[in-house]
């Protein structure tokens, strides 16, 4: 229960990371954060994981070049406008209902799902972000909670639920869509520091699915 308790924080931590990145422009303080100790340490730690080794050494590269780039603060920020904040048919909008469905339009049916979602949990993250119930962050930012959730539950079958919750999440949702959307942020992205954030998001995603896989049966069992 323990090991499951800290895998839990520490994939929530990693949820929250990405949702921030996607959420908004970094601020300067941010960015200077990316040359500190821990957050060194923390990437190579990622790069310890096989499947993450080759999209850590990317962003490590993006990141030398973005903390070596003059006025980075406002370039990073323009770089994000352009990939997140123009027309659609222009950058890479962090929005599932433009990855689903031939229409290609924002504020559709996936939008309405997940705000039906996160009414049925009670978990409003959606204020925070000010953005429809489909965007990236909001979504990422959910599956933390639902983490916690199911880390702080008293019972196994609450354990189980909350469980089921996240991949319900992953596979209705971010798995659904998100691929589509890395490979438009990839191509659109000039300097590569999302473009990097998003293939490490996308390994990620792909792992932690993989676990839940995994640990729904192991968590029954107890």
């Amino acid at each position: 229960m323990q090991e499951f308790m800290a895998t839990s924080e520490r994939r929530a931590q990693l949820y929250w990371w990405f949702s921030t990145l996607f959420a908004a422009e970094l601020s300067d303080e941010q960015i200077a954060e990316y040359d500190t100790y821990d957050v060194r340490s923390f990437l190579k730690s990622l790069s310890t994981l096989d499947p993450m080794r080759e999209a850590v050494a990317e962003l490590n590269d993006a990141i030398a070049r973005l903390l070596e780039r003059t006025d980075r603060q406002l370039e990073l920020a323009a770089d994000f406008a352009g990939l997140f904040l123009v027309d659609p048919k222009q950058g890479a909008l962090p929005y599932e209902s433009l990855y689903r469905g031939e229409a290609k339009l924002l504020m559709q049916a996936p939008m309405a799902e997940m705000q039906a979602r996160l009414d049925r949990l009670g978990i409003n993250v959606s204020d925070k972000y000010k953005e429809p119930a489909d965007h990236l962050a909001i979504e990422l930012d959910l599956m933390g909670n639902l983490i916690i959730h199911a880390a702080e539950a008293t019972t196994a079958a609450q354990r189980e639920s909350w469980l089921g919750e996240q991949e319900a999440l992953l596979h209705e949702h971010l798995l659904a869509w998100f691929p589509r959307f890395e490979a438009a942020c990839r191509a659109a992205d000039q300097f590569g520091f999302y473009g990097a954030s998003a293939r490490l998001l996308g390994v990620f995603l792909t792992m932690d699915a993989n676990y839940l896989s995994l640990v729904k049966p192991a968590q029954s069992a107890d």
